[in-house]
């Protein structure tokens, strides 16, 4: 396992399995196209901090900038959507067939699609 630095650790990892590599595979997404795999989850993130520790090595060299660290982000729960009324209008029916808030019925309907989305890109 390699040393991690203090410019690497700041930058975001994304891991994910690949049945096709038989590996795991870390990236970042602040250095699009730096990618590493591992048989491990560890491995592949320390294999990611060698090839970030290069990337901003020949950044800094060449004097290009670098990118800007993800940060996390607070979210309020709040809001403000514009649809089409006719939209609006079916999901107010709804919402009271269910004897539910529309905000209610909007919140599990978007859940459940993220859900559905998830489920589908695991396959």
């Amino acid at each position: 396992m390699s040393v991690l630095t203090p410019m690497s650790m700041k930058y975001s990892c994304n891991v994910i399995w690949s049945a096709e590599d038989n590996a795991y595979i870390a990236t970042c997404p602040e250095f699009p196209g730096v990618s590493a795999f591992g048989d491990t989850v560890e491995v592949a993130v320390a294999e990611l901090q060698n090839v970030l520790e290069a990337t901003i090595e020949t950044y800094q060299q060449e004097g290009w900038p670098l990118p800007e660290p993800r940060c996390l982000t607070p979210h309020s729960g709040k809001l403000l959507v514009r649809m089409p009324r006719s939209l609006h209008h079916e999901l107010a029916l709804r919402a009271e067939e269910e004897g539910v808030s529309l905000n209610t019925l909007i919140v599990a309907l978007l859940s459940e699609a993220l859900a559905r989305r998830q489920s589908a890109s695991q396959r």
